[in-house]
């Protein structure tokens, strides 16, 4: 799979960010210039109380939402001023989410959770994607279980078949909303390290929502947020030696 951006450019640019929400009576400054570079093979954590902007941030990064202002590049790429349709497109060529609650359909095999995101996308043949969903699932350990419907997986297991998922279309960015959120320290330290690997490996970006200062301090960059704006950051990577 090729995909259409810029590999010597930053995987995602976010340049002044501004979004208000609400009614013109009632407008709550929800970011207030928020600019952040995610460079290729790098893991950021953002964190910060509840309210301060984390969700709104990650919505317009996925383009799931579109800001008042600011600039949003991915691969390269301004993304905000596509129509909708494009953007949907790019959305699935470009971008990978992995959320708290694995979202997976209980009746459907983990392999084809995984082609689901490559069925929207279009652009590979039925033996194809299949191929692709089961090198993907033995990635992260569940060749074996390609064929199991999702429900009889552990809930490890399905946060494992949603990061497959989430790599279906060789996404340049990962986006994570709390994806440790609803396991076990074990499996938390299991899925954080495999989603670490593919970074790293496979010269992607991963920016993830947190609330476990655990998991941010594993993160090569971990972003503060409060009232709208990121107030510090903080590099977590070994210097290189002088």
């Amino acid at each position: 799979m090729k995909p259409s951006f810029d590999a010597s450019q930053p995987c995602l640019q976010a340049r002044q960010l501004e979004r208000y929400l609400g009614s013109e009576e009632a407008r709550v400054h929800v970011l207030r210039g928020v600019s952040l570079t995610l460079d290729p093979g790098t893991v950021h954590a953002i964190v910060g109380p509840s309210g301060c902007g984390k969700s709104s941030l990650l919505y317009i990064l996925g383009l799931l939402d579109n800001p008042d202002s600011g600039e949003l590049l991915i691969g390269g790429m301004p993304v905000l001023s596509l129509i909708d349709e494009v953007a949907s497109a790019k959305r699935t060529e470009l971008l990978g989410f992995v959320f708290q609650f694995h979202f997976l359909l209980e009746d459907f095999s983990a392999e084809e959770n995984v082609m689901i995101p490559m069925r929207r996308l279009g652009k590979l043949s039925e033996k194809e994607m299949g191929e692709r969903a089961r090198h993907l699932l033995d990635e992260v350990g569940l060749g074996a279980k390609a064929k199991r419907p999702s429900r009889h997986l552990s809930g490890g297991e399905q946060q494992r078949v949603a990061i497959a998922r989430a790599l279906a279309n060789d996404p340049l960015v990962l986006l994570a909303d709390e994806p440790t959120g609803n396991l076990d320290s074990i499996n938390s330290d299991r899925v954080f390290a495999l989603l670490t690997r593919v970074v790293h490996n496979h010269h992607k970006s991963l920016l993830l929502v947190t609330h476990n200062p655990g998991i941010a301090e594993k993160c090569d960059w971990v972003h503060e947020m409060k009232d709208g704006l990121i107030m510090k950051t903080t590099e977590n990577r070994p210097k290189p030696a002088a």
